[in-house]
């Protein structure tokens, strides 16, 4: 064999080997993280699944409310023997889907008004759990016959009840497919299933996600599987597919090449191609090209080199884009963290420095309720903007919640922008109110969210306006798809057009220098524009630089039934109701658990100028410990993060130890997952820190008049 042909044996067999091993290596490395994508694709799909569920069982909880709040149901409770036994709205209240209707009365017997299967022996036990949570409602998932329902306990009368109850079964699964978009199946279960979520890689290229369904006492009762595309895998391995014929393309290509460099003499050629590398290579300049003359595997190489030249000079721009694109991120992230910063820090300020103050004996009781004032309106603004962090969290993270109740329009909206009339007046700007049509006098929509976005537009309005008016237009449409619309409108600094793109864009503002100049996070546009959306409406702005701006919303909303239409001038007379509170004077006996000393004497301070006699504890063990010895207590405060025990631990060790009094939950994880284990540890109610004293007041005095009652 001749030595050019052992040359491209050698060359082509360590090139193949090399290819091998690359590839080898890629795939072991790559292919985890594939895989692990999977698992997280499964899990998030279970998890889309299991909010189905959560949301189709908060629809039974309120169907069975609005049941459990009809007269003839509560007559029914109430053993009068006139009642219809079943009343009238079955189909409305109750709606498709629906396998069990039980009213039970006063006196425990049960009226079956729909049932698919009648189990006495079962309801009798959700009945008896029932009444061991004090005829509180709850919901969850039991048997019937054997078979698993979603069900919804609502309290009608004293102790009474109504029961709706849904079968688990390939409808249900149907209509959680509906819902999420997935093939969703629910089978029975064999045995304990392990809590989380199972994935299984089947034969058939799909992925397995399997879940427990457990009733309301934690047993598992059905096991729920969804099927999902291994689409990530399947290009993970077309992309291995392709890295190697890449590999072995480039390879292959180098060898023929290096194998025609030894095999033919072409020096000029080739030192006419390292020269122009030389130049490349010194100067950097990526526009010069090899200049091969001919027709052969020479000139090839030199055409390959320039179009590795432009690869390269495409890559060095994309890079340099993307460098500027990290820049400015970077600025972005570095501009938000100033302006968190300032926006804490401002009111820590005064609240530090006015506390200092307030510790001088001398003060005149005048000026120590001016400095009192100005700590709590800084701890106020502070709360404000640590409110707006966790709302824009919340609306991200998908669990921004509307709830839709009646509320009087012409009130909110005159409590609104009397909430903003003070600052308006320091700065000598006319605020102003017009309705362009007549408006429902009660309206159906989240009167808290509708607040929410009218403040941060009216506001940030006032801010940005230093002299002239700031107008709020308010006009509401009638139609197939009832809406309100709102127009807030000044004569501000306004924004250039190029900029308006921006502004609803979170922890950004137009121009840096409003930052120093107004001050603001830059993210009330943003929270805004999302709870518009909630509202199944939206936000435009139009503006002119120095000439002022417009931002136009409109939600989504329906008047209530039989709701009078307000005329304008009607709506602007409409008195705004007083907010105050009124002083609450209670009587009793209250455990007091909180682990930080100051928290704990500001509470005791707050209740005991209330009449009530507490006893304190700094953990959960010693509040145990305590109601082993006395369990006399009309309510137990109780903090959740504790040393020694925490208060969910402690929560459900005092109702073991035989405590059947109120327990309120104090604490600074204020969630909704957090509100759900507080009251599933045990707790009655669930207060979040930092809590107002006439909250905390109102809680103790509803939770203690609850407790006597019941003993009674």
């Amino acid at each position: 064999m001749s030595l050019r042909r052992r040359l491209l044996l050698a060359f082509y067999s360590g090139a193949l080997l090399a290819v091998l091993i690359g590839v080898l290596a890629v795939y072991f490395i790559v292919m985890p993280s594939f895989f692990d994508m999977e698992d997280d694709a499964a899990r998030s799909e279970v998890t889309r699944v299991e909010m189905a569920f959560m949301q189709t069982l908060t629809m039974l909880h309120g169907r069975s409310r609005d049941w459990a709040e009809s007269q003839t149901v509560q007559a029914l409770v109430a053993g009068d023997d006139t009642a219809r036994p079943v009343p009238p709205g079955l189909e409305s209240l109750g709606g498709p889907g629906l396998d069990q209707v039980v009213v039970i009365d006063q006196h425990g017997e049960s009226h079956w008004l729909l049932a698919s299967t009648v189990d006495e022996v079962a309801l009798e036990t959700l009945y008896a759990d029932y009444q061991e949570r004090f005829c509180y409602p709850f919901w969850g998932v039991t048997l019937f016959g054997g078979q698993p329902y979603l069900f919804s306990m609502e309290q009608v009368g004293e102790c009474g009840a109504v029961l709706f109850a849904q079968r688990l079964d390939a409808t249900m699964a149907q209509e959680l497919s509906g819902i999420t978009g997935l093939p969703v199946q629910l089978s029975a279960s064999s045995g304990d299933l392990p809590r989380g979520v199972i994935v299984h890689r089947l034969d058939r290229g799909v992925l397995s996600g399997e879940f427990a369904v457990r009733d309301y006492n934690g047993a598992p009762v059905m096991r729920g599987s969804v099927l999902i595309d291994r689409g990530v895998y399947a290009r993970g391995l077309r992309s291995i597919v392709w890295i190697a014929v890449s590999l072995l393309l480039v390879a292959g290509s180098i060898v023929t090449l290096v194998h025609m460099y030894v095999g033919k003499t072409v020096f000029k050629r080739l030192e006419a191609l390292h020269g122009t590398v030389q130049r490349i290579a010194q100067g950097g300049n990526l526009d010069l090209h090899v200049r091969v003359p001919g027709n052969d595997e020479l000139s090839m190489l030199g055409a390959d080199f320039n179009r590795m030249v432009d690869s390269i000079k495409d890559t060095q721009r994309s890079f340099a884009e993307a460098s500027e694109r990290a820049d400015a991120a970077n600025r972005a992230k570095s501009l938000f963290l100033a302006n968190m910063s300032h926006e804490i820090r401002t009111p820590m300020t005064a609240i530090i420095g006015y506390s200092e103050l307030l510790e001088n004996p001398n003060l005149a009781t005048e000026e120590r309720q001016r400095y009192l004032s100005v700590v709590q309106q800084n701890g106020d603004a502070l709360m404000a903007l640590i409110s707006d962090v966790l709302d824009l969290s919340r609306i991200e993270a998908g669990q921004l919640r509307v709830e839709r109740q009646p509320c009087q329009l012409p009130v909110l909206m005159k409590e609104v922008l009397y909430s903003h009339s003070l600052k308006a007046s320091e700065k000598g700007i006319d605020l102003t109110l017009e309705y362009l049509t007549p408006v429902p006098a009660t309206l159906i929509t989240d009167p808290f969210r509708l607040k929410q976005i009218l403040s941060n537009l009216i506001g940030n309005a006032i801010k940005f306006t230093d002299e002239g008016s700031v107008s709020v237009k308010l006009r509401w449409e009638e139609g197939l798809q009832s809406a309100l619309h709102v127009d807030v409108r000044d004569t501000g600094i306004g924004v250039a057009e190029h900029a308006l793109p921006r502004l609803f864009e979170p922890f950004s503002q137009v121009d840096d220098s409003h930052t120093r100049r107004y001050g603001g996070s830059g993210l009330g546009l943003a929270i805004a524009r999302q709870l518009a959306r909630s509202l199944n409406g939206d936000i435009i702005a139009d503006s002119v630089a120095g000439h002022g701006s417009s931002f136009r919303f409109y939600i989504q909303a329906m008047a209530a039934e039989n709701s009078p239409r307000v005329m304008p001038r009607d709506a602007l007379a409409t008195e705004v109701r007083s907010q105050q509170v009124p002083a609450v004077q209670l009587g009793g006996r209250v455990l007091l658990v909180e682990d930080n000393e100051v928290n704990r004497l500001l509470v005791q301070r707050i209740l005991n100028r209330a009449g009530i006699e507490v006893v304190e504890a700094e953990h959960g063990q010693q509040a145990v410990d305590i109601i082993l010895k006395d369990n006399r207590f009309d309510l137990v405060i109780m903090d959740m993060q504790m040393p020694v025990m925490d208060g969910y631990v402690a929560a459900g060790a005092i109702r073991d130890a035989g405590y059947q009094g109120a327990v309120l939950a104090l604490t600074a994880n204020v969630m909704s997952d957090d509100r759900r284990r507080c009251l599933d540890a045990g707790c009655d109610d669930f207060l979040g820190k930092p809590v107002r004293a006439n909250k905390l007041l109102a809680a103790c005095s509803r939770l203690i008049s609850g407790q006597a009652s019941s003993t009674v």
